[in-house]
């Protein structure tokens, strides 16, 4: 049960409401307004005659190359070659003709300079001392800027450009993207590239002023979605380290500028089945109404092939498409009605054809949200105190985090689980399914009062957790769901394996090392160290499943030709690679790559070198494994 506020009628609501306390959201509609609109990179008949020719096995390979020539010669190119009607080998050669290889404008960054890691002597083991000091110098291999001088005067590329260096994922992934460079600035924070990790979050600060949000990533086909909001994280890990003021003051308006966002343009009223009450949270919603053009061919099956959907339903496919997409879970059964592919599934993506991200409201979403509000309820107050302004507007976050949180408890936390979920607006009711997502609250602190005051429920939380970690003996599942898409079994991803140790690590401090809370005042409190229900300390689940992503990283890229001169030599000296760090990993199996999904998996990897470091960083006396055995680590 459910009202949908269309966002223009949402954006008018909260300017009356709340014009005098959040002026950023009266500054969005002073913005120019972007979209993805290029003839040639965004929907329309090229697009769809370059991508539908398969040129490319991949459909982001052509929306990521730059123009030979101007705009209005390739479109008179394009129609000199046939247009719509062109054959594969006329798009061949328009494409040869027309364009660069993708990503030839995204360029090395020069003289780089990357020192050693002042802790890299706590890690003790000799093999993972020499791993991790390749992982801190492949931050040159890893670090780019845009270089337009190679493109002609009236060229064009589908990049949005910056005036900065970042660090992109690897692989197929040739910019820069949103969620992921969290993870990746944890990691360059720990490498003292405080520099770095500063660019990269003022090229997002850029980003926020010029198109009033963040896309999901560096490129035009990306400015239909955003990815999850973890903005605030980024200022958080950076002033953490640095105790920079000057650049807190310069991040605050941004940060309401960003938040003013996802409140205008992605909240949603939902009615508590159980009280009748209405909460107003947040979910993944986009306009989207054609494929997306960097996984064209894809999408253009998913609606298009075998299937008999009326234009209305197309539309909303591929706007819950994009909306998934925006999840950062592109593609997780969270997202779709039918949880098993079917028997005469031939491809992942058909699973999409019952994709309902924007009726379901993700926990993970609101936890980041509720995190947002708090922050900038407390910055406000720290670093602009005087101001009549900020103490308004510290007031609004905090009362916008209170409402959250009691949204988050009615509607989300299942006492009989001990769990949060998913709300699905379908059903209206929770999703009972684990997925790591369930963990955010407890990893940025979203506990209602009754859940954290009372010990007893918190020591339950893991308890499924700890179930799926005796499952496999790999890292964390991303969920049961065996349907083929890349965000479910058997894939653990590292940003997920992350936010996972934190949360263990900070239940433990809450229940076991916190001297501001006095026992006897707690409900359920006794003189005993908490525990999971099965009686292992949430410290030792955080180290075994630190070890374990530690090694699969390790024998991932050990098995592909990793190698450290006179400690490590290759397994097998045909291998021609030096080895590689995935994307993401197989739970069954620790070492082996994660696969499934819309494209094959990549390797880099940005995130998984960050979370790497920070591991090291926490637990640096690991021992490496053989990765020729069978690796198991239990608790």
């Amino acid at each position: 049960m459910y009202i949908y506020m269309k966002p223009l009628r949402l954006l008018c609501a909260v300017l009356f409401i709340q014009i005098s306390v959040f002026s950023a959201v009266s500054a969005i509609q002073n913005l120019d307004s972007y979209s993805c609109d290029s003839p040639i990179y965004c929907d329309g008949p090229l697009l769809q005659t370059v991508q539908l020719a398969r040129i490319f096995t991949d459909s982001k390979t052509f929306v990521d190359m730059p123009t030979k020539k101007s705009e209005y010669k390739v479109l008179e190119s394009f129609e000199n070659f046939g247009g719509t009607n062109a054959t594969q080998e006329q798009v061949r050669q328009f494409l040869e003709e027309n364009f660069l290889p993708a990503g030839s404008e995204v360029k090395p960054l020069k003289n780089t300079s990357i020192s050693e890691l002042t802790w890299i002597n706590k890690v003790s083991n000799p093999k993972y001392q020499g791993w991790v000091r390749h992982l801190n110098q492949a931050w040159g291999n890893l670090t780019f800027t845009f270089d337009y001088s190679v493109l002609c005067g009236d060229c064009i590329t589908s990049t949005l450009p910056v005036s900065r260096p970042f660090v992109v994922p690897g692989g197929r992934f040739r910019e820069f993207y949103y969620w992921d460079s969290f993870f990746v600035i944890q990691g360059l924070l720990l490498s003292n590239q405080d520099e770095l990790a500063k660019n990269m979050i003022e090229n997002f600060f850029d980003f926020v002023k010029k198109y009033g949000f963040i896309p999901n990533g560096a490129r035009i086909y990306y400015l239909n979605r955003s990815q999850p909001p973890f903005l605030t994280h980024m200022v958080q890990v950076y002033y953490e380290k640095t105790g920079d003021r000057d650049f807190m003051v310069k991040a605050l308006p941004v940060l309401d500028q960003e938040y003013a966002h996802w409140i205008a343009n992605a909240s949603i009223q939902v009615k508590d089945p159980k009280t009748f009450k209405t909460y107003t949270l947040n979910h993944y919603v986009t306009s989207n109404t054609a494929p997306r053009p960097e996984s064209y061919v894809e999408d253009f099956n998913t609606v298009n092939n075998g299937t008999s959907f009326s234009n209305e339903e197309k539309h909303q496919i591929y706007a819950d498409i994009a909306a998934g997409a925006e999840t950062g879970w592109d593609y997780s059964s969270r997202w779709t009605k039918e949880k098993v592919p079917s028997m005469n599934q031939t491809t992942s993506y058909e699973m999409l054809r019952t994709i309902n991200t924007a009726n379901v409201i993700p926990i993970d979403l609101n936890s980041l949200l509720w995190h947002t509000e708090s922050k900038l309820s407390e910055w406000h107050k720290i670093f602009k105190s005087r101001s009549k302004a900020a103490k308004a507007k510290s007031k609004y976050y905090s009362r916008q985090a209170k409402k959250r949180l009691a949204a988050i408890e009615n509607l989300m936390w299942n006492e009989q689980n001990q769990s949060f979920y998913d709300f699905n607006l379908t059903s209206t009711s929770q999703n009972i399914e684990f997925t790591p997502a369930n963990l955010f609250p407890v990893w940025v602190g979203a506990l209602p009062d009754k859940i954290a005051e009372n010990k007893k429920t918190l020591a339950k939380i893991f308890d499924e957790t700890e179930k799926a970690l005796l499952k496999y003996p790999g890292i964390l599942t991303t969920s049961y769901y065996n349907t083929t898409m890349q965000w479910d079994w058997p894939n653990g991803w590292p940003p997920l394996t992350y936010i996972a140790i934190q949360s263990m690590l900070r239940i433990e401090n809450y229940l076991n090392n916190n001297e501001d809370n006095d026992n006897s005042q707690v409900s359920g409190a006794n003189n005993s160290t908490w525990t999971t229900s099965r009686g292992t300390s949430f410290k030792e689940l955080a180290r075994v499943l630190a070890e374990r992503y530690i090694a699969s990283a390790y024998c991932g890229w050990v098995n592909t030709g990793g190698s450290v001169p006179g400690v490590l030599e290759k397994l097998n000296e045909t291998v021609t690679d030096n080895g590689h760090m995935f994307e993401k990993f197989d739970v069954n199996t620790i070492g082996l790559s994660g696969s499934q999904g819309e494209y094959v998996s990549q390797t880099g990897f940005g995130w998984t070198n960050g979370i790497a470091l920070w591991i090291f960083n926490q637990w640096p006396d690991f021992v490496a494994p053989d990765c020729t055995k069978v690796i198991t680590y239990d608790f």
